[in-house]
């Protein structure tokens, strides 16, 4: 596959706001066509695989207005829940993290403030 493709590749990939394994799978049988397309016609340019192919918001808009709006709303709706709750794991591991440190700091703190007693003992 050359250069070109991939670019177009990876533009069509950055338009999905969600990649799903739906998604997955049309991205995956959409680059073979567009790998075969490449060697086949041997593109040169990304205007004829616009040409061929369409803008990368065109097929991207194409696949979700095939699927239809109740399966993007779901989509997004998963995705706004799952970065929720990623986003609350993170803050709590952050906030444990911090008390855990102080904590410690002030363990630490006590034990540089107690006097060390050294006692020699003679045994005769």
């Amino acid at each position: 596959m050359n250069k070109l493709c991939k670019e177009y590749i990876n533009e069509i990939k950055a338009m999905f706001p969600v990649k799903g394994k739906e998604e997955r799978k049309y991205i995956k049988n959409l680059s073979k066509d567009i790998e075969d397309y490449c060697e086949e016609a041997d593109a040169t340019t990304k205007e004829e695989l616009y040409k061929n192919y369409g803008n990368p918001v065109d097929v991207v808009a194409e696949y979700f207005s095939a699927t239809g709006v109740p399966y993007v709303i779901k989509k997004l709706k998963i995705s706004k829940y799952i970065k929720s709750l990623i986003a609350l794991i993170i803050a709590v591991i952050l906030v444990l993290s911090t008390v855990y440190g102080v904590i410690l700091w002030e363990e630490h703190q006590a034990i540089m403030r107690q006097e060390a007693v050294i006692v020699d003992e003679i045994i005769e």
